[in-house]
């Protein structure tokens, strides 16, 4: 993730939702140690990684 955090675009301004859906998963993933990458998709739209880390055996 940037440092400038999830951003909503001008253009999904006038779109339903607070924008806040993305930060918030972000928050949480890196809480438990874990990663959220965003980057461009091939052909149109966004890629979105969710990395969680592994629980020990017989966690």
């Amino acid at each position: 993730m940037s440092s400038r955090g999830f951003w909503r675009s001008p253009s999904a301004r006038s779109l339903p939702g607070s924008g806040l859906g993305l930060s918030i998963v972000e928050r949480a993933v890196r809480d438990i140690g874990g990663r959220v990458a965003i980057e461009n998709a091939l052909g149109g739209g966004t890629l979105a990684t969710v990395e969680l880390p592994c629980a020990p055996p017989g966690a």
